[in-house]
C-alpha cells in the first residue's frame, strides 16, 4: 500500500520571466512591431533579464529534486522560460493552450511546429488537453478573442486534471502567466481571486494537492521580483478589469464549470506573420502591465480647459473612477463634462 507521501501530488507553477516589451517600454516595443512582419506584439520574448532569471530558475529547481513533467503555454515568453528547465531535467516541454495566455488571440501564433527549430526539446506527439481555446464569435463582442469567463473556466479544467489519478504522485513543472493565478484559487479553494495572492515573473507557488484532492500553497517564492526588472508581481486587483468584476466573472466560472473541451475548434490555418502582425496591432494591451494607480483616499482634479472634444483629447487615456469604472477619453460617458472633473 503506497504510503501518504506517495500519493501527494506537487505543482510547481512557474510565471515566465521578464518580458521584453517591458523592459524596452511599450511604445519603442510597438514601433519594432510595426517595422517587422514577423513580430507579433502580444507575444514578445524575454528580457535579457528574463532569460537570466530562467536559467536561475532552471539551476535552482533541477537541485530540489525529480520532475515528472513540463507542461507549458504555446507564448514564446513561457517557451524561453521553461527552455533552460527542460534543457536542465532532459524532460521534454509539453506544450498546453490550457496553461495559456488569459485573454488572447490563438490565431496570432505560429503553427507549434515553426517553434521547434527554436525549442526543440518540445514533444510534437504530445496530446493536450487543449490545443486553442474557446473564442468570441464572429458577432460578439471581441471576435476571435478569448472571453475572460473562458480563461477562468480553462483554469477550472486545468485544476480538475491535475487532481486525476495520472498525476497522484508526481512532481509537476506549469510554465504559464500571471493570469494563471487564477488556478491557485481554483485549487484551494480560495475564497476569492484576490485571496490567492500574486505571481512574480519567474516566481514558483509551490502547491500540494493529498490523495483526497484537497490542496495547499506550501510557498510562493517572490525573490525574482525583487530584481528590478520591468515585469511586477500581478495578480487580479492589478488587472485592467476592475476587481469586483473579475470576482464576478470567476463567481459566474464556478456555476459554468470548467471549459467543455467538446466545446474548442481546431486551430485556423497558419496565418502569414504579416497578417498576424498586423492583426495584433490593434490590441496590444498587454494584461499584466501594473501601471501607478491614485490613491483613493483623496480626489484627483483635472483642470479643463473648455468642453467638448478638445478638452477631451487632454484627459488621460484612462481614468480610474472610485467605484472602479474605468472611462475612456472617447467614452460618451464623458461628452458634455464640467470644466473641472472630481474623480473620487
Amino acid at each position: 500500500m503506497p504510503s501518504a507521501t506517495t500519493t501527494v501530488t506537487e505543482i510547481l507553477l512557474i510565471r515566465h520571466g521578464d518580458r521584453y516589451d517591458y523592459a524596452i517600454g511599450k511604445d519603442a516595443w510597438m514601433q519594432r512591431c510595426k517595422a517587422s512582419a514577423s513580430l507579433v506584439a502580444s507575444d514578445p520574448p524575454l528580457s535579457a533579464l528574463g532569460h537570466q532569471q530562467a536559467h536561475k530558475l532552471a539551476r535552482q529547481l533541477s537541485t530540489t529534486g525529480d520532475l515528472d513533467a513540463i507542461y507549458v503555454s504555446p507564448y514564446l515568453r513561457a517557451l524561453q522560460t521553461a527552455q533552460p528547465l527542460a534543457q536542465a531535467t532532459n524532460l521534454p516541454l509539453l506544450v498546453d493552450f490550457v496553461a495559456a495566455e488569459a485573454h488572447q488571440r490563438p490565431a496570432l501564433l505560429p503553427a507549434l511546429d515553426m517553434r521547434l527549430p527554436y525549442f526543440p526539446e518540445i514533444d510534437e506527439s504530445f496530446v493536450p488537453l487543449m490545443n486553442n481555446v474557446v473564442t468570441d464569435e464572429p458577432g460578439g463582442s471581441e471576435p476571435g478573442v478569448e472571453p475572460r469567463l473562458e480563461h477562468m473556466r480553462r483554469m477550472r479544467l486545468l485544476a480538475q486534471h491535475l487532481r486525476a489519478p495520472v498525476h497522484r504522485g508526481k512532481r509537476v513543472a506549469i510554465v504559464t502567466h500571471a493570469a494563471s493565478i487564477a488556478l491557485v484559487a481554483a485549487l484551494i479553494g480560495a475564497p476569492s481571486l484576490e485571496a490567492a495572492g500574486k505571481l512574480a515573473p519567474c516566481g514558483v507557488c509551490q502547491i500540494t494537492i493529498a490523495a483526497d484532492g484537497s490542496a495547499s500553497v506550501m510557498s510562493n517564492d517572490m525573490a525574482m521580483a525583487a530584481g528590478g526588472g520591468a515585469t511586477a508581481a500581478w495578480g487580479f486587483v492589478d488587472s485592467a478589469e476592475p476587481l469586483a468584476s473579475s470576482e464576478r466573472t470567476w463567481q459566474e466560472s464556478a456555476r459554468l464549470g470548467p471549459t467543455d473541451v467538446a466545446e474548442l475548434k481546431l486551430l485556423p490555418a497558419e496565418t502569414s506573420g504579416a497578417k498576424r502582425a498586423a492583426a495584433d496591432k490593434d490590441d496590444y494591451a498587454p494584461e499584466s502591465v501594473v501601471e501607478p494607480r491614485c490613491d483613493d483616499s483623496s480626489p484627483v482634479r483635472i483642470r479643463m480647459s473648455g468642453t467638448g472634444d478638445k478638452a477631451l483629447a487632454a484627459l488621460p487615456d484612462c481614468l480610474q473612477v472610485g467605484d472602479g469604472v474605468r472611462r475612456r477619453r472617447e467614452s460618451k460617458e464623458l461628452q458634455g463634462c464640467p470644466e473641472q472633473l472630481v474623480i473620487r
